[in-house]
């Protein structure tokens, strides 16, 4: 990024301060503490110019051989776009029996199996997407042997019609994408992801590979604990990236949108991210009446509106504004800005966003503007939502096992027609959603439908709290975390690459705001 644009964010911080001699009269808040043959006549660089490259990346063939030949098992940890999913894509195609990925998200899976079908891979996916006779069909042809790559989510392992069928082929690579879901400890943890080591113990696959952008070394030590892979060899990649700017600034209310203004003014194509769906909007109103074009996505929207949205920027560019629900498996190589409007979550978060910025390797700017009062404040607020204390869930369940009884008529098993919102006017928890999900987790509640469950009577109901609080403490000390990362005034990425167990980078960046100020 050219210098004059951390000069632009100065300048306008510079006037803010000039308009006032003193902060605004606001209420301090509290932080919260908390070996294998391949296919004759095909060598590696052969089937490279498959997937159209002429040449690895860093790192890539390495990985890929020991994927290929070994057997203890794989962890990647490379930065968005270096090349991960290449890692189980290339072997696939070199063998005669069937890998297996596990994705989390469908989007990312059909655009992935897309891509390989239009190499001529035959590569399918089974999701929730599609219909129970579609499902049976592509698993049909999967046992049949003509599937190379075979993409699902971790909640299909609990099919069991699926399990015997998979359990009775011969599986030869068990890749896991986005692999940080595994951990508690990781930034975004999802239950289904922590039984794999089961499904892997059942499949007995060659080999297992592990692949995610962001991990600590506690959350990469979980991953391989959890799929039973500790003997893995790992490929670890700098989280240094040269060509970015990091920078942070401390904004008040809709001043923040200002500096976005600022900053995305002179180029093509960005990412905006903002908290909440309301934020997304006001954002992407306040660039276009200032003149700058500028879309909106976030979950709130249809899934028509939101295709249109990612294929116009996926094919001609230009700035969204949007929550956190754009842009996993985003590929477009000149995006030129990654801007937060408020807090992430954490460290990881916050970096696993501005991976999608400058993947072309030319300079592009990294800004976080947060008006901490209030942003804190969000983020404390979507922690409870999402994660629940023990208390809370001890006393929603206490509330819906009562209301289950006077159901049940003396049975084991009760059906509620009740929504997540009426539960929560009646019971007076705000975070039912989150309750819900952890006593799904126990086997205790099962969704039958919209505003439709299932409650078991006759299953031990005991919790243990410490695990449910301790979740919730870890959420609280990675925003934490981030806090102090953007408030602290020592070099941006010695920090980042600290705080990822990373001794790359021994010196200052000399590039981010820190270094330059």
């Amino acid at each position: 990024m050219p210098e004059s644009m951390l000069e632009r964010v100065r300048k306008l911080r510079a006037q803010r301060e000039a308009q006032s001699s003193s902060k605004p009269n606001r209420e301090n808040i509290q932080v919260v503490t908390v070996s294998k043959s391949k296919p004759e006549g095909m060598t590696l660089d052969e089937a490279l110019k498959v997937f159209g490259h002429t040449s690895f990346r860093e790192g890539q063939r390495e990985a890929i051989s020991e994927t290929m030949t070994g057997e203890k098992g794989v962890l990647c940890v490379l930065p968005t776009g270096a090349g991960k999913s290449l890692v189980y894509q290339l072997p696939s195609i070199m063998s005669d029996k069937l890998t297996i990925v596990v994705s989390p998200l469908i989007s990312l899976m059909k655009d992935q199996v897309d891509k390989l079908q239009s190499l001529g891979i035959n590569a399918i996916l089974i999701n929730s997407s599609l219909s129970m006779r579609d499902a049976k069909l592509a698993l049909a042809e999967v046992f049949s042997g003509g599937v190379r790559a075979l993409y699902v989510s971790p909640e299909r392992f609990d099919n069991p019609e699926f399990n015997r069928t998979i359990e009775k082929m011969d599986v030869d690579i068990f890749a896991v994408d986005e692999a940080h879901c595994i951990s508690r400890w990781g930034h975004d943890f999802r239950p289904a992801y922590a039984e794999l080591g089961g499904v892997i113990e059942r499949i007995n696959p060659r080999q297992v590979v592990a692949l995610t952008a962001t991990a600590t070394d506690r959350v990469k030590d979980d991953i391989c604990r959890s799929l039973h892979i500790e003997g893995a060899v790992r490929f670890i990649q700098s989280v240094y990236r040269p060509n970015l700017q990091l920078a942070a600034v401390e904004a008040y209310g809709r001043d923040r949108y200002e500096y976005v203004a600022v900053v995305v003014a002179d180029f093509k194509t960005g990412l905006v991210y903002t908290a909440t769906r309301k934020e997304a909007e006001e954002v992407s109103q306040y660039l276009c009446k200032r003149g700058i074009p500028a879309m909106f996505y976030h979950a709130g929207l249809t899934q028509t509106e939101r295709s249109k949205t990612q294929t116009a920027w996926s094919q001609n560019g230009g700035i969204i504004v949007a929550t956190s629900a754009f842009g996993m498996g985003i590929d477009r190589p000149d995006v030129r800005f990654v801007i937060h409007v408020g807090l992430s979550p954490s460290i990881e978060d916050w970096y696993q966003a501005i991976g999608r910025a400058g993947r072309d390797g030319k300079d592009s700017i990294c800004l976080s503007v947060f008006d901490f009062d209030n942003d804190y404040r969000t983020q404390v607020f979507l922690i409870d939502m999402t994660n629940p204390s023990g208390k809370d869930v001890e006393g929603f369940w206490s509330w819906l096992k009562r209301t289950a009884i006077k159901e049940a008529n003396g049975n084991p098993v009760a059906n509620i027609k009740m929504t997540q919102k009426v539960m929560g006017n009646l019971s007076g928890f705000k975070n039912v959603g989150a309750c819900i999900s952890f006593l799904k987790q126990r086997g205790l509640v099962k969704t039958l439908g919209r505003g439709s469950y299932e409650v078991r009577l006759d299953r031990d109901d005991t919790f243990d709290v410490t695990q449910i609080d301790g979740s919730r403490a870890e959420r609280l000390r990675k925003l934490n975390d981030l806090t102090s990362f953007y408030r602290e005034g020592e070099c941006r990425f010695l920090r980042v690459c600290a705080y990822f167990g990373d001794a790359s980078l021994s010196s200052p960046c000399g590039k981010c705001d820190c270094c330059t100020s």
